[in-house]
């Protein structure tokens, strides 16, 4: 007879036949990345890679490489970094889990950024208006790039 299974129990075991017995430790990496590295690098970089060396009679597994890309251009700033990213990895982790870090420098697109601010346009029209009353399209120019961004709201 047929029993009918969660899509969840068909994700974690492909996920477990992907990434091993590590699963959930990458996992729980994945969900929780922008926590322990911060937003700004975690919308430019991903661990992509665990490993670990054969430990067969450790309750925890330890001193592995988490292998992480990013943008070739980050890749100088954060291996000056790594120690202090490896210890937050560890740090989440509540042990030394990872003993080094393997950076995986790529080509990689800019990361796109999603403008929500927006002005309400009749306070912009009411702010041209009056920016008209000044002689000097440089100064006018200026004068009304600078009441827009103080109009744009989040």
């Amino acid at each position: 007879m047929f029993k009918p299974r969660t899509l969840a129990d068909a994700v974690d075991k492909v996920a477990r036949q992907s990434a091993g017995k590590d699963w959930g430790l990458y996992a729980n990496l994945l969900g929780h990345w922008a926590e322990i590295v911060g937003t700004e690098y975690a919308r430019v970089t991903t661990p992509v890679k665990i490993s670990f060396p054969f430990q067969p009679n450790e309750p925890q597994r330890k001193n592995g490489v988490l292998t992480i890309r990013l943008p070739k251009g980050l890749a100088m700033e954060f291996s000056f970094k790594a120690d202090l990213i490896r210890s937050r990895v560890n740090a989440y982790f509540g042990y030394e889990a990872f003993s080094r870090l393997a950076l995986d420098s790529a080509s990689m697109p800019p990361p796109t950024v999603k403008s929500e601010k927006t002005a309400d346009p009749a306070a912009l029209d009411a702010m041209k208006e009056k920016a008209k009353a000044v002689d000097s399209d440089e100064l006018r120019e200026a004068l009304e790039k600078f009441g827009e961004a103080l109009l744009i709201k989040e």
